[in-house]
C-alpha cells in the first residue's frame, strides 16, 4: 500500500511532490511517546530546557544546560527517538542565547549551528521539527553574514513544509510570524507577520495535552503582535491583544512589561 502511493507521488508537480512526500514520510511523535514515556527525563523537558537556562544565566555557568545535554544525549543514544534529537536542539538554542549573553559570539554561533546540523539530518521529519529548524535558523542567521540570503531561503522552504504537513501547528505559523517581523521593510518584511501571528494565537498550543511534547510559541505571538501595533502606531488592536495577552499569560514578564508603552495611548 505504501509502495504504490509512493509510486502515485512522482506524477504529481514537483512543489507537491516534495509536500506529499513529507507527509508520508513525517514521523508522528504521539507513536514515538509510547516508546519513550518510561523516561522520566523527558516529563515537562521544555521547562526543564527553560529553568536550566535561567539557572546558567544568574549563576554565570553553563553547567546546568550542560548537564541536561549530557543527559538527554545519553538518552538519545539509547532510544535514537526524533523526539529526543528534537529536545536536543531546542536546548541548543537557549544554549546559544546564553553565550550570546556572555559576549561570545564564535561560541554561540557553534551552539546554534549544533542544533541546526541535527535537525537537517534528521530523517522523516515532521511539522513541529521543520518549525524548530526554522526558528534556529531565524536565530543563527545574525552570525551568517553574506550566507544570510541563502539561510532566509531555506528558512521560508522548512516553514511552508511545517505548515504543508499540519496546518495547525501553531509554532510554525509563529516562526513565519517572526521571520516576517525581523526581516528589513526594503527586503519585503512586515507583509505578513500580523496575519501568521494571529493565526497563531488562533490556536492551541497542543492538540492533546503532554508533557513530552512542545508548547511554546503562543505567549511569544502574543508579544510580538503587541509590539507589531506598537511600532505600527496601532495603539487600540495593541491593548486589545495586551489584554487578551496577559489574561491568557498573567505570570508573562515579556507580556506585562509592553504596558508602560501602552499608557495614555
Amino acid at each position: 500500500m505504501i509502495r504504490l502511493l509512493l509510486i502515485s507521488l512522482l506524477f504529481v508537480s514537483c512543489k507537491g511532490n516534495t509536500t506529499e512526500i513529507a507527509k508520508v514520510e513525517a514521523i508522528s511523535y504521539s507513536a514515538q511517546i509510547e516508546q519513550i514515556k518510561s523516561d522520566t527525563l523527558l516529563v515537562g523537558i521544555q521547562g526543564k530546557i527553560y529553568d536550566a537556562f535561567v539557572q546558567s544565566l544568574m549563576s554565570k555557568d553553563n553547567k546546568a544546560l550542560s548537564e541536561l545535554s549530557n543527559n538527554l544525549d545519553e538518552l538519545n543514544k539509547s532510544k535514537k527517538q526524533n523526539l529526543i534529537l528534537y529536545w536536543q536542539s531546542y536546548l541548543q538554542f537557549y544554549s546559544s542565547i546564553y553565550y550570546l549573553k556572555k559576549g561570545d559570539k564564535e561560541i554561540a554561533e557553534k551552539e546554534i549551528d549544533k542544533g541546526i546540523n541535527w535537525l537537517n539530518e534528521m530523517k522523516n521529519k515532521n511539522s513541529e521539527d521543520y518549525a524548530l529548524l526554522a526558528m534556529l535558523q531565524g536565530f543563527g542567521i545574525q552570525f551568517k553574514g553574506m550566507k544570510a540570503m541563502f539561510v532566509s531561503s531555506d528558512i521560508k522552504k522548512n516553514l511552508k513544509k511545517a505548515i504543508a504537513i499540519d496546518s495547525t501547528n501553531l509554532r510554525a505559523y509563529y516562526v513565519y510570524a517572526s521571520n516576517d517581523f525581523h526581516t528589513p521593510k526594503k527586503y519585503g518584511g512586515g507583509k505578513e507577520t500580523e496575519e501568521y501571528l494571529l493565526k497563531a494565537i488562533s490556536l492551541p498550543i497542543q492538540k492533546i495535552k503532554n508533557d513530552y511534547l512542545p508548547s511554546w510559541g503562543k505567549e511569544e505571538a502574543f508579544e510580538m503582535l503587541i509590539k507589531f501595533y506598537i511600532k505600527n502606531e496601532k495603539w487600540d488592536l495593541a491593548k486589545k491583544q495586551y489584554q487578551e495577552g496577559i489574561a491568557a499569560y498573567p505570570k508573562s514578564y515579556t507580556i506585562s512589561q509592553l504596558a508602560t508603552k501602552l499608557v495614555g495611548k
